[in-house]
């Protein structure tokens, strides 16, 4: 099983959405889809990926790893503001793009201003509820890190 997030990178005053598919790579089919986003409005283009606090999570390719890894059990920050509720940890907490550092990343409900300070935020409350039963059920069969390839159309 793997993670792929995907979403176009361009200058826009709109949120843009793209998604993240849960892909089950033994029987070679996507599990699920959901609709997701990193970044914030103005934020989401190429050269916002070292913007701290605003710009998309940087995709593995600019710093050099060949995938992140997500925590199957959650952690729960009911007062992060944002966050409200259960995130999914993003491993390594932190990276380097362009010389700046940026980390914290999670996976987690886009629950406040709409986009996120570099987490992928899921942006509907039912693909929400779908991530984390599918998470559940990869915790269950004793699978605690999933790997996530983040790519962007630019």
């Amino acid at each position: 099983m793997i993670l792929f997030f995907h979403q176009h990178l361009e200058p826009n005053t709109k949120l843009i959405e793209g998604r993240l598919l849960l892909i089950d790579t033994a029987a070679n089919s996507i599990k699920n889809i959901y609709i997701a986003t990193s970044g914030q409005a103005n934020y989401q283009s190429s050269g916002a990926l070292a913007t701290r606090g605003k710009g998309p999570i940087p995709p593995v390719t600019d710093i050099g790893i060949p995938s992140y890894t997500v925590d199957t059990i959650p952690l729960y920050m009911p007062d992060v503001r944002g966050v409200e509720g259960n995130f999914h940890k993003i491993n390594p907490h932190m990276v380097q793009i362009e010389g700046v550092g940026r980390g914290d990343f999670g996976i987690h409900f886009d629950a406040n201003v709409p986009g996120s300070s570099g987490c992928v935020v899921l942006r509907t409350t039912k693909g929400w509820q779908a991530f984390q039963e599918d998470m559940k059920n990869l915790a269950t069969v004793g699978l605690q890190q999933i790997p996530l390839l983040v790519s962007y159309a630019r």
